[in-house]
């Protein structure tokens, strides 16, 4: 299996040893996930009762906005549409911590003069080099909830919930001046709503998750004898996460098959 999925068994054990679903950093699409799950129904699909929907990618994440709160469920309004999602349609719900950061690697070249080799007609005699890094390390928090169905149409849904943006109004009496003290508020509801659906496993193993890096970006100032070469790399574990999400939401469909 390790060989239909890419990689060695090792590089698969390591996270299965923390409890998580196996992770292609390296390529942070739903793409992936669709090879990962195409090698698992050419090897399984045949010899066990699995349907095809089962090992689907998954559902579209929602991006909520805004939301309110009821003793059914609770209706989401993303960019342009609304949706309505019951308590017992939620198979899943995964706090998640996701981190970013950015790199960047300053150096610069200063040219030494001699007058004396500028006599020789040689003049440059040397130079020095001083480098220098910046790092920056940020946290963000949002929660994902697997909805089997939704109204009106009854989809699928991957509905995504920010600590930061989102309009807490929804809470009610329960609001306060504080997004994180709202989003810890919003978190304690879902939960005790959800039971046994509630997973924090993407929560507490956040910064585990190795980062998927976006390609350097570099640039050079030349100014009379010093040159400045900067090389700024930043990266993110958001798409990691929400693929281990997704592969989660693979895992409890094979479940509920069981």
């Amino acid at each position: 299996m390790a060989r239909a999925l890419g990689g060695t068994a090792y590089d698969h054990r390591q996270p299965l040893l923390r409890n998580l679903p196996f992770v292609p950093v390296w390529q942070p699409s739903a793409v992936t996930v669709q090879a990962m799950v195409g090698a698992l129904r050419a090897a399984g699909l045949a010899a066990f009762a699995i349907g095809r929907a089962a090992l689907d990618v998954g559902p579209t994440v929602f991006e909520v906005r805004s939301f309110a709160l009821s003793r059914e469920g609770l209706s989401v309004h993303g960019r342009s549409e609304s949706r309505r999602v019951a308590w017992t349609d939620i198979g899943l719900a995964l706090p998640c911590r996701a981190d970013s950061g950015q790199r960047a690697t300053i150096t610069t070249t200063t040219k030494k003069q001699s007058l004396a080799r500028m006599a020789m007609g040689v003049p440059v005699a040397g130079k020095t080099v001083e480098t220098e890094t910046e790092r920056s390390l940020d946290h963000s928090f949002f929660c994902l909830l697997w909805a089997r169905r939704s109204e009106p149409d009854g989809a699928e849904l991957l509905v995504r919930l920010e600590c930061e943006g989102l309009d807490y109004a929804g809470l009610g009496a329960h609001m306060t001046g504080s997004s994180t003290a709202n989003y810890l508020a919003l978190l304690r509801i879902i939960q005790a709503q959800v039971g046994a659906a509630w997973d924090p496993r993407l929560e507490r193993a956040g910064g585990k998750v190795a980062p998927v890096a976006a390609p350097s970006v570099s640039s050079r100032q030349v100014a009379g004898k010093t040159t400045t070469e900067t090389v700024a790399i930043s990266w993110d574990t958001a798409g990691a996460i929400i693929q281990a999400a997704r592969l989660l939401v693979i895992a409890q469909r094979l479940r509920g098959l069981g």
